[in-house]
């Protein structure tokens, strides 16, 4: 009641004081009417920027475990192949085994290495989400959106399983040439530096949301493909794309294990250590 007699008499009372004050009645009868203008929007849940930025945590978080667990288990993979040439246990190895059986051996045991880590954080992650409450979950929960459909877990995996054989390949046959860790550095060095030099502008880019003509082109490189795939999968890409660039990826990787194949096979025995053009040379030959 209180409320409905302050509506009724405020604008009498505003009209009385601006009369007696030389405001003409019209005018002091127009003033109660003026009122502003206000719209109120409210966003979707999970859009604008903060929720882009939340959608590609797991992105970004794969593209990092991918890159990082690389370097770790291409290492492993390396040190032991070079150990094995430099402790003659080749030569025994290779009269159980082929020298292809060899190669894919030691491939699927790196591959098997990857899929085990991505698995094991992707489990703690939903345990995180599912098991606890408040603002952790809150946030975590969200973050697992680009994974809420099996098209999206067979994206990543496909993409960090392609991405794990491509690399791993260079480091197999890298193994392959060199006779100590410190001929193996020598080639190693530059491949590491080629991988890792975009990635840092790559997840700034992710991570303000823009995507620019260098993602794009990097989305087409096959060496880069894997890594820009999964950082961009939180902030959308389109379905031709995604296709596309994983088309691209498999032919690529078909046409390095057998051109690295080569090198593997001719360079498994061989003592002395060699050139770029040599190794070329290796991979042209047919076998």
């Amino acid at each position: 009641m209180m409320a409905l007699l302050q509506s009724v008499l405020t604008p009498h009372l505003r009209s009385r004081f601006l009369t007696g004050n030389g405001v003409p009645p019209a005018t002091a009868a127009t003033v109660n009417t003026i009122a502003p203008v206000i719209q109120v929007t409210s966003p979707p849940p999970g859009g604008g920027r903060e929720g882009v930025l939340i959608r590609s945590i797991l992105p970004l978080a794969c593209a990092y475990v991918l890159l990082m667990s690389l370097m770790l288990s291409g290492s492993w993979m390396l040190q032991g192949t070079v150990e094995e040439r430099g402790n003659k246990l080749l030569e025994t190895v290779l009269a159980c085994v082929s020298p292809n059986e060899l190669m894919y051996g030691k491939l699927v045991g790196t591959v098997a290495v990857g899929l085990s880590m991505i698995l094991t954080w992707v489990a703690c992650g939903a345990f995180a989400a599912y098991a606890t409450h408040g603002a952790i979950a809150d946030v975590i929960r969200p973050a697992l959106d680009p994974v809420s459909s099996l098209g999206s877990v067979l994206t990543i995996l496909y993409f960090f399983l392609a991405g794990y054989l491509m690399v791993s390949m260079i480091f197999l046959a890298i193994g392959a040439v060199s006779n100590s860790m410190r001929d193996a550095q020598g080639y190693l060095m530059p491949v590491i530096l080629l991988i890792m030099m975009p990635f840092t502008l790559l997840m700034q880019a992710v991570l303000r949301g823009s995507g620019g003509v260098a993602v794009e082109v990097l989305t087409w490189i096959p060496l880069y493909t894997p890594f820009t795939v999964l950082a961009r999968l939180g902030s959308g890409m389109p379905a031709w794309e995604v296709i596309g660039s994983g088309t691209v990826l498999a032919l690529f990787v078909l046409v390095e294990i057998m051109l690295l194949g080569r090198v593997f096979r001719a360079s498994l025995l061989g003592e002395a250590r060699l050139s770029l053009p040599e190794i070329v040379k290796l991979m042209r030959q047919p076998g």
